[in-house]
């Protein structure tokens, strides 16, 4: 595929350079040619500094050093400049087969390496032409779909009035989706790059469709008005392209509940828990029609439950024990879940925003009530039953929450709902929260194992001994001794 602008000035080409800089990737190979003062430097400059969030940064030019390297938040960027190679083969002491490994190489006259560098996944042409410079960029496959999503970006902030909006990356998840800070010299915004997506399984099913998660961000944005007209806080959405999956939204804040070292302000946690008390005294309609879409909230039901713990059958299983499941242990495993998926399909129900922990909760110190809490990332929230969320947040999946912690948490939230107008049953609440923190940990054991094996993401692996704990306690409630059984035998948890 073949991209052609024409940047007008040196501003377009530090646009275009934010434009390129949030398209690339671990791996990317990075070729520039032009001749002299055609902008290679001024474009390499910007690519260095979005990267590196600093738009003071010195980024000099490595024609004397041949290589500069910068180690930045996502991944190191390697900027090298061949003009002062004499033979192609000392391109090998340069380094730049470990260098992909670790990030991007950026490199300056490749004509000169006489094709040692290999295929670069973008190769970029600079020529002059009238009073600005032409710009031609060859890629393929990943890396062109890449660079055509972050130009649709740019113009979705032309037809917001943002086209001079500086572009930053700001964080992923587990998902496709990706967020930037946009500033504009008004303040600063939240752009959420989310492409309509699915989640292919071993058997070639859609994991995606089974579990009911939104592939369209038009899910995001009718949850978010019913989240807004219920008093509680989520983003304001300033703009939108439903079709394209983009929104700007405001900015709830960095603050959350975890401190500097990533662990628990346990006030914080106890807060949050008190809040869903709150919110389970709310009426959530199943089906809500606005006038740019229609809001459908399917039931977390059987086929989402069965599909869920299978997970950990087919990832955590064999990662833990070297062995696949056989068929037998399967139809056991489904046989031991199936009287509890009675129980959590017929218990008190809610919407249930389904990940209600760390990473998206929102803590504002300087609110009240309901406003000290704001709430992100629930477009794949069900109906399901009240315990769930409270399981989400007491067993935080990100961060080991200790025992006692947990307790307190859950007496948190039932004292509150005691208060409530809506009949509250301890008792029951406290069966089902063990089977759904049961569910919910098995399942979850195995998508920290998928997104390390196949997506290629292995940080998660670090939080599967407090998982691992989790599970245990879970499993300790009188009602799922027999579960409990059935694990241990199979070794999916330890006595």
């Amino acid at each position: 595929m073949i991209f052609s602008l024409f940047l007008e000035d040196e501003k377009a080409t530090e646009r275009f350079g934010e434009d390129f800089a949030l398209a690339l990737e671990k791996g990317n190979l990075v070729t520039l040619e032009g001749d002299l003062g055609t902008g290679k430097t001024s474009l390499s400059r910007s690519i260095v500094r979005t990267l590196a969030d600093d738009d003071g940064m010195d980024v000099p030019s490595p024609t004397f050093t041949l290589v500069q390297v910068y180690d930045m938040p996502k991944f190191s960027l390697t900027h090298a400049d061949l003009y002062r190679i004499n033979e192609p083969e000392e391109i090998d002491e340069l380094g730049f087969e470990e260098a992909r490994e670790a990030g991007v190489v950026l490199v300056e006259w490749p004509e000169k390496a006489q094709g040692e560098l290999g295929k670069a996944d973008f190769a970029i042409f600079l020529e002059h032409q009238g009073n600005g410079r032409k710009i031609t960029i060859e890629a393929e496959g990943r890396a062109a779909d890449r660079l055509q999503r972050s130009l649709e970006i740019r113009e979705f902030l032309k037809s917001n009035h943002r086209g001079n909006f500086k572009r930053r990356y700001f964080t992923g998840d587990a998902s496709a989706r990706s967020y930037e800070i946009i500033y504009g010299k008004d303040g600063h915004e939240i752009l959420m790059n989310a492409p309509a997506m699915e989640m292919p399984e071993q058997s070639g099913q859609s994991y995606g469709k089974i579990a009911h998660l939104a592939t369209s961000v038009s899910q995001f944005v009718g949850v978010d008005r019913l989240i807004l007209k219920n008093g509680f806080v989520a983003p304001k959405i300033l703009a939108q392209d439903l079709k394209n999956g983009l929104l700007i939204t405001d900015d709830l804040g960095r603050d959350g509940v975890l401190d500097e070292e990533r662990k628990p302000i346990e006030n914080r946690y106890i807060e949050s828990g008190k809040l869903l008390s709150s919110f389970h005294q709310k009426e959530w309609p199943k089906h809500q029609k606005f006038d740019d879409l229609t809001l459908d909230i399917p039931a977390y039901d059987r086929s989402v439950l069965q599909a869920e713990v299978s997970l950990l059958l087919d990832w955590y299983l064999p990662y833990s024990t070297g062995r696949n499941a056989s068929h037998s242990l399967k139809e056991e495993f489904h046989r031991q879940w199936e009287p509890f998926f009675e129980i959590f399909e017929q218990a008190e129900r809610s919407f249930v925003m389904r990940d209600y922990h760390s990473p998206n909760i929102i803590w504002r110190e300087n609110e009240q009530g309901l406003k000290k809490i704001g709430l992100i990332d629930f477009q794949d929230g069900q109906i399901g039953p009240t315990a769930y969320d409270v399981v989400s947040l007491a067993q935080d999946a990100r961060v080991a929450i200790s025992r006692s912690l947990e307790e307190r948490i859950i007496k948190a939230y039932c004292d509150e709902r005691k208060k409530g107008a809506r009949i509250f049953d301890e008792e029951q609440f406290k069966l089902v929260y063990a089977i759904a923190g049961a569910q919910r940990v098995s399942k979850i054991l195995g998508i920290f194992v998928r997104l390390d094996k196949r997506d290629g993401k292995p940080a998660y692996l670090k939080h599967l001994p407090h998982c691992r704990d989790y599970l245990k306690r879970n499993l300790e409630h009188p009602a799922l001794s027999s579960l409990r059984q059935f694990y241990i035998a199979s070794k999916l948890v330890e006595e």
